[in-house]
């Protein structure tokens, strides 16, 4: 959650966790995470961030402290890193923000069981949300945090029936002509046809230091068939029908070289109108890019590079 210097101050600039946390004075203010602390001799608080039920806990009272969000999860499921969530989330308001739109309206793309980015976006910005998710725990716990934090007027949790689509089923049991300004996505890292999809290593040890949390989520959400590369391909080919339902289609990219290969697939199908971002956060570092059909959608100015 908090890294060396250089990769603190490389954070969004509005983000609330560029200031490190201050874990003891929060271990005090809040029970359940201070059960999960580790008291050192210096009588500070310290987190260890290789265990599970610690990053649960920490996320959840991070929620609650800077956004009043009531968050659980469920059982196995993707604990998502809330510094990381937010520089996605600061990203679409200042490519949102010389718009001057009103009632934004958003679409999460696998939401989760936390479903973070619809909260945080609803509650942080008012923005109607809707949040698509196939797996039903994760469906059923979602609407539970919907229901659980009063945001059932500004989030949907829709149940998607076929894991393939994206967009599609959606569009299609819709019967208004609904627009949405933006959708965001945290795509399945891994490849599923992978012999060992969690064994490969994308990291240099040389240039980066090993990452300090432990993963979390369930095969399901970690993994998909050609991962990352060919979920966000989906994406795009499924933007290309849905020109005018969507303003700006966006998703995240956790591995650098898979950056190039998203840009030569949208060249490749003449989708020029393209921007790209880095998020950093602790020792890690995620890709964003977004590409639009409009061409006022996307400014020179909406790079945070």
């Amino acid at each position: 959650m908090v890294g060396n210097k250089k990769s603190k101050y490389a954070m969004h600039p509005r983000n609330i966790l560029r200031v490190p946390p201050d874990y003891t004075k929060l271990a005090i203010k809040h029970k359940d995470f201070r059960q999960v602390c580790e008291l050192e001799l210096t009588g500070k608080v310290s987190i260890n961030f290789r265990n599970e039920k610690t990053l649960r806990e920490l996320t959840k009272m991070l929620l609650q402290e800077y956004f009043e969000l009531n968050v659980d999860f469920a059982p196995g499921s993707l604990v998502p890193t809330l510094a990381l969530r937010l520089n996605y989330i600061l990203w679409l308001e200042d490519m949102l923000e010389p718009l001057n739109l009103d009632n934004v309206r958003g679409i999460d793309i696998g939401c989760g069981s936390s479903c973070i980015y619809s909260l945080l976006g609803a509650k942080k910005n008012g923005w109607n949300m809707l949040a698509l998710e196939s797996k039903q725990q994760n469906i059923a716990c979602a609407r539970q945090n919907v229901k659980r934090n009063n945001l059932e007027d500004r989030i949907e949790v829709y149940a998607q029936p076929d894991k393939s689509s994206i967009f599609k089923s959606y569009f299609e049991s819709e019967k208004l002509e609904k627009e949405f300004h933006f959708c965001l996505c945290n795509p399945p890292f891994f490849d599923s046809n992978s012999p060992n999809p969690f064994g490969g290593n994308t990291r240099n040890p040389q240039r980066r230091p090993a990452p300090n949390n432990v993963r979390t989520g369930s095969a399901e959400e970690l993994t998909c068939e050609g991962g990352e590369v060919q979920f966000v391909q989906r994406i795009i080919e499924e933007s290309r029908l849905n020109q005018q339902r969507v303003l700006i289609f966006t998703s995240m990219l956790g591995v650098k070289a898979n950056v190039p290969k998203i840009l030569d697939y949208l060249k490749e199908r003449q989708i020029n109108n393209v921007t790209t971002t880095e998020f950093h956060q602790g020792h890690t570092t995620r890709w964003a890019v977004a590409w639009s059909y409009q061409k006022a959608a996307l400014s020179p100015g909406t790079e945070c590079n």
